[in-house]
């Protein structure tokens, strides 16, 4: 079996390539910022059993938005020429436009911030007019926090405006978007594998903070992110968004309000940072686990 792995940081994928070679298994590493191979020509035969593509769709601080951008190309072209993909064009293009996950989340039935798409920093005013404070401005491009700003008031924004702070993002689009104040102080995440949960976690809402990389405590410290077992309601949710996303692996993350104390799901991420280190907490190997799922698309019973 021929296995191609595409990625684009130099560490993320050291773990699962070695587990993947422990496991006796053919696969070519393809670092997307080095090199994306040729674009395949329908039916010519290929003898690659599966693309899998761990490529993060959002580009943040100190990451290539062209090579997010060249990933979307090029799993399109897979694709196109008929290529399994494991996590595909679909999905990354919807795990790379808060815009479009909005439509998403209304369309897997589930609560969602209000938001309004605007193309440049002066339309944030009349959406947060429409909205009603407090809003945050984010770029709809981006990740891990990146150019999200909060505003409670018109002069506030008004200001940022004036003073070109209003941050917009790689491709000049953004979200003017509904604050949801947590009732419980907790981000909650639901990552999943295929149509099953994968694990969830929980950990501490940040005043003025909105990176929250859920395993490697990038925000807020690894002994603040707990492993719990998840809602059953927002695990049909998340299964409903990976189900209309065509994801084969990802997260949703959400907040509880403390107006109306419903779940309001603001973020899908068809990516996983693994749990290492607490494979005995979770009762499984999340590498292996994750690998079980490849091979599962590569070689269907």
């Amino acid at each position: 079996m021929r296995l191609n792995l595409l990625h684009e940081h130099p560490t993320w994928s050291v773990s699962l390539l070695r587990r993947f070679e422990e496991r006796g298994l053919n696969v070519l590493a393809l670092d997307v910022g080095t090199m994306i191979p040729s674009v395949p020509v329908p039916n010519a035969g290929s003898t690659i059993d599966l693309w899998v593509n761990r490529v993060n769709a959002m580009p943040s601080t100190g990451r290539s938005a062209s090579v997010v951008a060249a990933t979307s190309h090029f799993l399109l072209a897979l694709e196109t020429a008929g290529q399994p993909v494991f996590n595909g064009y679909r999905s990354f293009a919807l795990g790379g436009s808060k815009a479009a996950q909005a439509a998403l989340f209304a369309e897997a039935g589930a609560a969602a911030p209000a938001a309004v798409l605007i193309a440049q920093p002066s339309q944030a005013l009349a959406a947060a007019e429409e909205i009603g404070y407090p809003v945050l401005t984010k770029p709809n491009i981006g990740g891990s926090g990146a150019g999200i700003a909060r505003y409670d008031d018109a002069d506030t924004l008004r200001q940022a405006v004036e003073s070109d702070l209003v941050d917009l993002g790689v491709d000049g689009t953004g979200l003017v978007q509904q604050v949801i104040p947590s009732a419980d102080g907790l981000v909650h995440r639901i990552e999943m594998l295929g149509r099953n949960v994968f694990y969830a976690t929980d950990q501490p809402v940040l005043a003025d903070a909105f990176n929250y990389c859920a395993v490697d405590g990038c925000a807020s410290g690894e002994d603040a992110i707990e492993l719990v077992d998840p809602d059953p309601g927002m695990v049909q949710v998340a299964t409903a968004v990976m189900t209309r996303a065509g994801a084969d692996i990802g997260g949703i993350e959400y907040l509880i309000s403390a107006e109306d104390g419903r779940p309001y799901v603001y973020d899908f991420n068809p990516y996983s940072n693994f749990i290492e280190g607490r494979e005995g907490e979770l009762g499984f190997d999340p590498l292996d686990r994750y690998i079980d799922a490849v091979m599962a698309k590569a070689a269907p019973d």
